[in-house]
C-alpha cells in the first residue's frame, strides 16, 4: 500500500532554505526559474517537529540522533547512567566505535554524521557495560598493520554490537521512527544501512519566481548625537512563493522497519502527516516570520505501487489573476491534473482520497482528514 501527500503552501516573503551564498534555493522547471526547498530541509523540519516527536514517543517508538559526537554521547551515558569514571568511559567509547567499523578524527568526532536511534545508542551502551573490563583492555586500531583486524576476544562483542544496528536482525526490532522513514547510509559499515520507506520531493514554486533583495542597515544604540550613519550594512535575498510539496510512503516496507508493530506503524504515519502540515523550515524566520500554513492538503492511499506526483500540473507556471490568488489557482490546477490522470490510469486502486481546501466552503477540516486517514490505515493494516 502506498501513502501519498500533496500540499499547496503559499509563503510570504522568506528565505526558508538557502544555498552557500545565502540565496534562496531555486531550480529550472517548465522552462523558467522556480523557488525550491530541498527535501533534506523538509525532512529535518518534520523529524524535529514536536508533533512528530511526541506522537512517536507516545506510541512507544524512538527518535533518531544525527551526530558526529557519538563518542561524547556514549561517555555521558557511561558516567551518568552507569557511574563509570571519565577515563574508563572515554577508552571504552573509543573501543566501541572502532568495533562498529567507524573512525574517529583528531577532534574525537566521527568522519561524518551518524544517524542512530535513541534505542540503538542505549543498547550499545548496555553491551559495552556488560563487557566493560574486556573493552578497557582493547588496543586502539590506530597504526595497526592489519587494517580492520579485530582481536579474537573482541569478536563476540563486535557481533553483539553489530546486531544492534544490523540491516538484517535475527529478531524483528523497530528502528527509530525517522530512520525507518528516511533510511540511513553508512559507508564504513554497510550492515548499518537502512532502506528508506519515504520519498520526499523538493518543493517547487507553482509559478515563475524572481529573487528580490532587502538592503538593511543597523545603527549603534550608543551613537552620539554628533555622529551619524550606520554601523552595519548588508543585504538579504528573498522571494515570495507558492509551493507544491509531494511525498510518499511505502507502508509495507515501513511496517518491516518498525518491527511489524501495527500500532506504531499507524502512529508514525499519522505523526508524519500531522507534522508535515505543521512543520515549516526555520531559515530567516526571525527576520521574516513566514509562518504560513498550507491552504490545501490531499492524501491518497493506493493498494498498488504506482505513485503519482502532481508536479507536472505546474509545467506551465501559474499566473495570478484579478479574481483569484496564485494559491487558489494552483489548487485548481492540481485538482484538474489529478482528475486527468484518473481518467487515463483509473482510480480503482485508491482506498483513500481525502483533502482540505481553505477556498472550498464545504471542505473537511484537518482533523477530519486525519480521522479518515486513521480509519483507512486501521482497516488496511489489520485486514
Amino acid at each position: 500500500m502506498i501513502f501519498e501527500m500533496h500540499i499547496i503552501q503559499n509563503f510570504a516573503p522568506s528565505n526558508l532554505n538557502r544555498d552557500d551564498s545565502n540565496t534562496p534555493k531555486d531550480c529550472d522547471f517548465g522552462g523558467c526559474r522556480r523557488a525550491r526547498i530541498s527535501s533534506q530541509c523538509i525532512k529535518r523540519s518534520v523529524r524535529r517537529h514536536p508533533v512528530f516527536i511526541e506522537a512517536v514517543k507516545k506510541a512507544g517508538g524512538n527518535i533518531g540522533i544525527r551526530t558526529k559526537r557519538i563518542k561524547k554521547r556514549l561517555e555521558e551515558m557511561f558516567t551518568r547512567t552507569y557511574n563509570k569514571s571519565p577515563d574508563e568511559s572515554a577508552k571504552v567509547a573509543v573501543a566501541v566505535i572502532e568495533l562498529l567499523g567507524l573512525k574517529l578524527s583528531d577532534t574525537e568526532k566521527t568522519e561524518y554524521l551518524l544517524y542512530l536511534g535513541e534505542n540503538e545508542v542505549a543498547e550499545i551502551a548496555n553491551i559495552a557495560v556488560a563487557d566493560w573490563e574486556a573493552l578497557q583492555k582493547k588496543e586502539s586500531g590506530k597504526g595497526k598493520k592489519e587494517k580492520g583486524a579485530v582481536p579474537a576476544n573482541m569478536k563476540k562483542i563486535q557481533a553483539n554490537l553489530s546486531e544492534v544496528v544490523a540491516k538484517s536482525r535475527k529478531e524483528a526490532k523497530s528502528y527509530a521512527a525517522d530512520i525507518a522513514l528516511f533510511g540511513r547510509m553508512i559507508a564504513d559499515n554497510k550492515n548499518m544501512s537502512v532502506d528508506a520507506t519515504c520519498q520526499v520531493a523538493h518543493a517547487i514554486s507553482t509559478h515563475k519566481v524572481d529573487m528580490e533583495m532587502d538592503y538593511f542597515t543597523a545603527v549603534d544604540d550608543l551613537l552620539s548625537e554628533e555622529d551619524s550613519g550606520s554601523d552595519m550594512i548588508g543585504t538579504v535575498e528573498f522571494n515570495s512563493s507558492c509551493f507544491y510539496r509531494y511525498s510518499l510512503i511505502d507502508i509495507e516496507k515501513l511496517k518491516g522497519n518498525l518491527g511489524f508493530n501495527d500500532d506504531l506503524l499507524e502512529a508514525v504515519i499519522l505523526a508524519y502527516l500531522d507534522s508535515s502540515v505543521k512543520a515549516i523550515p526555520t531559515g530567516k524566520q526571525n527576520s521574516m516570520a513566514a509562518q504560513n500554513p498550507p491552504g490545501y492538503l490531499r492524501v491518497v492511499m493506493r493498494n498498488n505501487s504506482f505513485p503519482c506526483s502532481m508536479a507536472n500540473a505546474f509545467q506551465k507556471p501559474i499566473d495570478a489573476s484579478r479574481d483569484k490568488s496564485i494559491e487558489e489557482l494552483s489548487i485548481e490546477a492540481l485538482n484538474d491534473y489529478y482528475d486527468r490522470l484518473g481518467k487515463i490510469y483509473g482510480k480503482d486502486s485508491i482506498t483513500c482520497d481525502t483533502c482540505f481546501n481553505i477556498y472550498d466552503p464545504q471542505s473537511l477540516s484537518f482533523d477530519e482528514v486525519l480521522k479518515k486517514v486513521s480509519e483507512t490505515l486501521s482497516q488496511g493494516v489489520r485486514s
